[in-house]
């Protein structure tokens, strides 16, 4: 199975999203899911920001990205397409199949993620705590 995560940069919500999915799935011992993530918008290479990377340090998890845009081959290979906000589905609509595509608020029922780029160090661990709320959920429904 294949999840990908989309948000706006992919520098903050999306990386921390992949990075806490890969350490829950590890922690479940999940095998055969593979875990990536995307941005809309972003600058190719930009690395993941400093405030997602110390709020994932806050959870343990050390992880390390660089941005890069969603792709058609990326969208195909894809089991799920799971989007930050409601923008960010409505913006795919038309290029991903409505069968495997979902905001983060539609399987977990936690609200969207708010864009916390530029923020505090707190907003962006009151985002990861988010984060990490809602792929509890998901990862309730994969066991």
């Amino acid at each position: 199975m294949k999840i990908i995560f989309v948000c706006s940069g992919n520098t903050c919500r999306s990386p921390m999203a992949q990075a806490i999915m890969m350490d829950t799935i590890k922690k479940h011992n999940i095998e055969n899911v593979d875990v990536d993530s995307y941005g809309l918008y972003c600058n190719i290479g930009d690395p993941i920001s400093q405030g997602a990377k110390q709020a994932l340090l806050k959870m343990d998890i050390e992880f390390e990205s660089n941005s890069k845009p969603l792709t058609k081959e990326a969208i195909n290979e894809a089991d799920y397409v799971i989007c930050m906000t409601l923008s960010h589905k409505q913006a795919l609509k038309d290029v991903v199949d409505p069968q495997k595509l979902y905001t983060m608020n539609e399987l977990a029922s936690k609200g969207e993620i708010i864009d916390p780029y530029g923020q505090s160090l707190e907003v962006y661990i009151k985002t990861a705590e988010q984060i990490k709320e809602s792929i509890d959920v998901i990862v309730s429904k994969l066991v």
